[in-house]
């Protein structure tokens, strides 16, 4: 059954547009992800769909039909005494009750996961899954929108497009369309170059016609000159041709976009003075408990080493400890060494950055340890680069958690702790930022929810777990410390058999051979 059918709805905001969708409908049972860059109008459409009403700077033609009863999640909950993800579970929780037992139900849910951590992402997708109920979702995730869509809705040069499949076959889909683009493109640029060469000749011996042969009168030339007139008028109109489809040819080719990966500028003096020998430790944190608020949050049980380029993924379930751990790191508050050229940068969503006239471009350009170009696309991947010359203190709040990132990413620090990075980025940002990361040459540790962006990254895994931090050493300790137990009593199994006269030959063979295994 079709929930909501939209007939040519075109959105605008100060007098431009926003967005058009032509013709789109959401049926019984759907699950669909819609995705875009930031800015390109996703919640303004879901505001539009959940019937609340916007500003007077919008502007709405076409028509929307529904025939369904909603419940909408929107992205920004009111604060209260719970955490971020108590409070987004309760939402979800209140919207999924509200819809069960009402028909022709769709849920309309802005950046779900944004809150959540790993273990109620996997509780809000075993939810969706489970449940008949149609839902429309904005989401960055695409570990989650793999998990939960069968339907993709995507904006691209402000409209939205259908894609029926899930999000990894609209990747794929998408990653083809690139390739095809770019083979599209050298195939015209080669036909170009060949389109010039031939000019080139035609209008070279275009020239010879127009020209006196030496020894030649005028007179004698033009009489001698007479049967190949028609020859040269031929080749000044085939020139001529040319020359047209040259320049047409010029106006409809378009260089795909292409992405590179950040690339650090050699012999730049900020990098340099910022290096720590790869024979020192950037980092290393005594065993300790770490405590706030007056209790015990976690325990470190084995002395965590970060070196001079290590990359940290720092996972855990909300409320164990990551942000304080990140803060005392950044206040220097644990005990332990702290490498003498250590400069930490943190970047925290909560960070408010100081009003000021300068401008992004100034402020970014100041500080930089990368060359122009390699900050200049830093700001292209949060979308800001197009705001370079604006004030930061006539920045959204949207711009300026983006800005704060970018301030921090480029900075002069050689070990930076990111909180959350991931929150308010569209994907095309996230990927961006895993290849920022991947490149970065000093160390780093980052909290992160999102699984698919920390797949992407060659980082080794922390964990708060049980009240204590699991690092690659203590877990290997931990390891080590469960063969060893399970040694000692495959041994005295061993003893106790061979005592035994019953005891067959194969079994003290089995037993011998795992032993020898775990030694």
């Amino acid at each position: 059954m079709e929930l909501i059918k939209i007939d040519y709805l075109q959105i605008g905001v100060a007098a431009s547009k926003l967005l058009t969708v032509s013709n789109l409908s959401i049926n019984s049972g759907q699950k669909i992800g819609l995705i875009g860059n930031n800015g390109a109008g996703k919640t303004t459409l879901m505001r539009i769909l959940a019937q609340e009403k916007l500003t007077d700077s919008f502007t709405v033609k076409g028509r929307v039909s529904s025939n369904c009863n909603f419940a909408y999640v929107s992205q920004l909950l009111d604060a209260g005494d719970k955490s971020g993800g108590q409070r987004e579970k309760l939402a979800l929780n209140k919207a999924v009750t509200q819809l069960k037992n009402m028909p022709n139900g769709l849920l309309l849910l802005d950046e779900p996961t944004s809150n959540l951590d790993i273990t109620q992402q996997q509780w809000l997708i075993k939810l969706i899954n489970k449940s008949k109920i149609a839902c429309l979702i904005i989401s960055h995730d695409q570990n989650f929108l793999n998990k939960v869509c069968d339907s993709i809705w995507y904006i691209q040069n402000k409209e939205v497009h259908n894609f029926s499949g899930t999000y990894e076959e609209f990747r794929s889909f998408n990653e083809d369309q690139r390739k095809r683009a770019e083979t599209t493109y050298e195939q015209k640029k080669k036909h170009l170059e060949q389109l010039k060469r031939s000019y080139n000749l035609h209008f070279n011996k275009a020239r010879t016609f127009s020209h006196n042969k030496k020894g030649l009168s005028s007179s004698d030339w033009r009489s001698k000159s007479m049967g190949k007139q028609k020859t040269a008028n031929n080749v000044i109109r085939a020139s001529k041709n040319l020359a047209s489809r040259i320049n047409k040819e010029k106006a409809e080719i378009k260089k795909p976009q292409m992405h590179h990966a950040i690339t650090l500028k050699n012999g730049n003096n900020a990098i340099t003075d910022l290096s720590i020998s790869p024979k020192s430790k950037a980092l290393r944190l005594e065993k300790q408990q770490v405590n706030a608020y007056g209790q015990e949050l976690f325990s470190i049980t084995q002395e965590a080493n970060l070196t001079y380029s290590s990359k940290v993924v720092l996972t855990g379930q909300n409320g164990v400890g990551k942000t304080v751990f990140l803060k005392k790191i950044k206040n220097r508050q644990l005990t332990g060494f702290y490498n003498s050229k250590l400069k930490i940068g943190y970047f925290n969503q909560n960070i408010v950055t100081s009003q000021t006239d300068k401008t992004l471009l100034d402020s970014l350009f100041a500080t930089s340890i990368f060359d122009d170009s390699s900050t200049m696309q830093v700001l292209g991947d949060l979308h800001l680069r197009q705001y370079g010359r604006h004030k930061i203190s006539d920045l959204s709040g949207g711009q300026l958690v983006c800005f704060n990132l970018a301030k921090i990413l480029t900075g002069q620090y050689n070990l930076l702790l990111l909180d959350e990075p991931t929150n308010f980025l569209d994907i095309a940002s996230v990927n961006a930022l895993a290849e920022f990361v991947t490149a970065y040459p000093f160390a780093m540790i980052l909290v992160s929810h999102d699984q698919a962006f920390i797949k992407q990254l060659e980082a080794v895994k922390w964990q708060i777990k049980d009240r204590c931090l699991i690092t690659s050493a203590s877990q290997k300790k931990r390891s080590r410390k469960s063969n060893d137990n399970e040694l000692e009593l495959l041994k005295f199994k061993l003893d106790q058999l061979m005592l035994d006269s019953q005891t067959s030959i194969s079994e003290i063979k089995r037993v011998k051979k795992q032993i020898q295994n775990l030694q």
